[in-house]
Formats: structure tokens, C-alpha cells, sequence
């Protein structure tokens, strides 16, 4: 019995440096990439910028049509300490191949038929980038999340902070060498951050545990009907998130999306919330172990609790905010952030539930469910965007999300007994347990 509480204690305490290290991580993402935001619209300005943020964009959409349940599947399997050379082969071939021959197809085919699109007619040549830059993002989600889901969180926040530290030192120096040629630069610092991120999460994955390639139909099998059930839920979750930019620059034109950009830019600073809590939780979500009944409801608290307060202030001083770091320029990007806040309140609950129905072996139901949010960002989008332009485009991706949150609460809720009022916001009998976390913490 003493054991196992020097074992409950020990988990609790490695739980707060895990959260605390996440945590620390976070903000200083934030700091790296709020200074690489604020150069990057000041020195491109709206037009290019919004040209930039497109072209970043696509490679995450392209890559969840190919492999979008792959990252859930090595995740799931990750946690149940499956072997990391079979993982890896997995993700190699389903993942960076086929991403890879999906992009080569839709560009040439772009080119040929869809010359006189005003996206096309936007990137242009760049378009060919994506041949590099799609294959490398699977890759880079790969090894992520192999690192997160076997418990190597602090490799797995050295790597985030490796993904934002790098582009914007590489961008700095290129664009001191090469001031007239400043998108350029943007996209090669861009490019070679995703690639810097690769070979070191590959080198400490090696280093941590053997990494000899491997390929077993067994698994292979396993692990591909776990991702064709999921592989829909990352798909459409990309959907919500991303096709907006392809709305509006093929409606509002390159301008109206940088506005957007900067709006998106600005409201996905409070992600810190959501991310540093399912970081060192991931794991634990995914494997399901005992007292599940009790952290995610008391994650879900917390992290609401900081976010309704995050999404206050960023309402209040967000106007300040843009035009302050951004320029006066991007002043109209102010009512879409307004626009975006409630969906970020609601993004903060999916991402929990989201990695807990997946331990549960819900990957089906969460595909479903993120798919019908997926069809109603698109007809939101339709109707909201040619009416209300760039504030049209975030009310749809809040509704659709917010839709979505409540549709997987209420499915939590049944599946694990837990009263919906559980689950909304922190509760006095919060405040004891988790000072005595933390004291059990100062005297480990």
C-alpha cells in the first residue's frame, strides 16, 4: 500500500515538471513566434503575407488527405510501447510516400487545368515547393508524435522549440543577406526549420531507444485499420481548421487573407492552454489507465477555466494587440479574431476529449462526429464569406467547432459516467488537492 503511494506521488509529481516543462515551452513558442509574426507582416505586408500563409498552409492539408490517421495510429501504438523501427517504416511509407505522390498529382493537375484559379495564378511557381515541404511535414508530425506518445516530453518540447527558434533565426539572416527578396527568404527559413526538426527529432530517437526499421504484416494490418478509422477525424480536423484560408483567398483575394492570417496568428496564442495540458497527458489519455475517471475531468476544468479567462482578455486588448505588433494595416483583422475566440474556447475542450475518446477506441465515433463539423464549416463558409467576408470565415470555423466540442462531451460524458457539470469549470474542491501536488512537489 506504501508502495503504491510513494507510486501515485511520484506520478503526480513527474505530472507537474511534465506540465510545468510544457508550460514553459509553450510561452516561449509564443515569444519565438509572435517576433517572427510581427517581421514577417511588417516586412511582406498584407499581400505577400497572406501568399505566405497559404502556401504554409497546404502542406498540413494535403498531408491529413494521405495520411491523416497515421499520426493517431503510431500514437496509439506508441503508448502501448510497440516498436519504434516499425512505426517509423509505417509512417515512411503510408505517411511521406503517398503524401508525396498526392502532392505531385494535384499540382501537376492544378497547373494543367486550374491555370486561370486565382490560387494558382497566387503561388505560381512556388506551388512546385510543396513536392519538399508536404513529405517533410509528415515526417515532422511522425516523429512528434512517436516522441510524445512513449513519455519523451522533454524531447518533445525541445523539438517544438527547435520548430519555432529556428525559422526565425534563419529568416533573420536571409533577409539581412537578401532584403529585395524577402518572401523568399520567408519560405527557405520555413522549409529548412521543418527539415532541422526532422533530422533532430530522428537522431534523439535513435539515441533514445533502438530505431532499426522494420516491417511486419501484423502490425502493418493492425496499425492501418486503427488509421482508417481515425484517418477521417484528422482529415476533417483540418478541414475546420485550414480551408478557410482557401475560401478566402480564392473569394477575398490575397489581402483579405492576410488580415485573416493575422487574426488566426493572434488567437492561436492562447493554445498555449490546451496544449500544455494534453502534452505530458497524452500518454496517459492514450493508454487509458486507472484514475482516467478523475484527470480528465479535472483537466477539462482547469484548462476551460484559463481559457475562458485567456479569451477574455485577448478580447478586450486584441485590437491593441494587432495593431500595436502587426501595423495599423492589419487593424480589420480585429472583428475575425472576435469571431475566432469562441471557438477557441471550444478548441481547448476537443483537443482533451479528442485524445481520450481515442484511448477509448473511439476513433470511428470521433472521425464521425469531426466530419459532420468538417460539412458545416463548409456550407458556413459558403453562405458567411461572400456576406461577411473575412469575419464570415472565422464565425463559421467557431460554430463548427463549438458544434463538434459539445457533440464529443456529451458522448464522454455517457461513455464514462461523469456528471456534464464536472467538466465545465473549477470547482472549490479543486483548489486542496492540487496544493498538496504542488507541496508534494517542493519536498521530492
Amino acid at each position: 500500500m506504501a508502495d503504491f503511494s510513494r507510486g501515485a506521488a511520484m506520478s503526480r509529481s513527474n505530472y507537474l515538471k511534465h506540465l510545468a516543462l510544457s508550460m514553459g515551452t509553450k510561452l516561449a513558442m509564443i515569444a519565438l513566434r509572435l517576433l517572427r509574426n510581427v517581421l514577417l507582416a511588417r516586412i511582406l505586408g498584407p499581400s505577400e503575407r497572406g501568399l505566405f500563409a497559404l502556401l504554409s498552409t497546404l502542406p498540413d492539408l494535403i498531408s491529413a488527405a494521405t495520411s491523416g490517421g497515421l499520426n493517431s495510429a503510431v500514437g496509439y501504438q506508441a503508448a502501448k510501447q510497440r516498436p519504434m523501427g516499425l512505426l517509423l517504416s509505417q509512417v515512411l511509407v503510408f505517411g511521406c510516400l503517398l503524401a508525396a505522390l498526392l502532392t505531385l498529382l494535384v499540382v501537376a493537375l492544378v497547373r494543367e487545368f486550374g491555370t486561370e484559379l486565382d490560387v494558382t495564378m497566387q503561388l505560381g511557381l512556388l506551388a512546385w515547393l510543396l513536392l519538399l515541404a508536404v513529405p517533410l511535414t509528415v515526417l515532422k508530425s511522425g516523429l512528434l508524435t512517436l516522441h510524445n506518445a512513449s513519455g519523451g516530453v522533454v524531447a518533445f518540447n525541445a523539438l517544438r522549440l527547435v520548430e519555432s527558434l529556428a525559422p526565425l533565426l534563419l529568416f533573420l539572416a536571409l533577409f539581412w543577406m537578401w532584403q529585395s527578396a524577402a518572401l523568399e527568404a520567408a519560405l527557405i527559413s520555413w522549409l529548412a526549420g521543418i527539415s532541422l526538426v526532422v533530422l533532430v527529432g530522428w537522431v534523439w530517437l535513435k539515441r533514445a531507444q533502438p530505431l532499426q526499421l522494420q516491417w511486419d504484416r501484423a502490425s502493418q494490418n493492425e496499425l492501418l485499420r486503427y488509421s482508417a478509422r481515425s484517418h477521417p477525424d484528422l482529415l476533417f480536423q483540418q478541414v475546420i481548421l485550414r480551408s478557410d484560408y482557401l475560401f478566402i483567398g480564392a473569394l477575398l483575394g490575397s489581402t483579405a487573407l492576410g488580415h485573416y492570417a493575422m487574426a488566426s496568428a493572434a488567437a492561436e496564442l492562447l493554445l498555449i492552454v490546451p496544449e500544455a495540458v494534453t502534452t505530458p497527458l497524452m500518454k496517459r489519455l492514450l493508454q487509458q489507465d486507472e484514475g482516467m475517471d478523475k484527470v480528465t475531468p479535472l483537466a477539462l476544468r482547469l484548462t476551460a477555466t484559463v481559457m475562458l479567462g485567456a479569451c477574455l482578455t485577448m478580447a478586450v486588448i486584441g485590437e491593441w494587440l494587432i495593431v500595436t505588433l502587426f501595423g495599423a494595416a492589419y487593424q480589420p483583422a480585429y472583428p475575425a479574431l472576435l469571431a475566432l475566440l469562441p471557438g477557441l474556447l471550444g478548441l481547448c475542450y476537443a483537443s482533451i476529449l479528442r485524445l481520450d475518446l481515442l484511448g477509448k477506441n473511439r476513433p470511428g465515433t470521433v472521425s464521425l462526429l469531426m466530419g459532420l463539423g468538417a460539412l458545416l464549416n463548409l456550407a458556413l463558409n459558403l453562405v458567411l464569406i461572400p456576406a461577411y467576408g473575412i469575419v464570415g470565415a472565422a464565425a463559421a470555423s467557431s460554430i463548427a467547432y463549438l458544434a463538434v466540442t459539445v457533440a464529443m462531451l456529451v458522448l464522454y460524458c455517457r461513455l464514462s459516467d461523469v456528471p456534464f457539470w464536472q467538466t465545465l469549470i473549477i470547482l472549490p474542491r479543486d483548489v486542496t488537492p492540487m496544493w498538496l501536488m504542488l507541496q508534494r512537489r517542493k519536498t521530492a
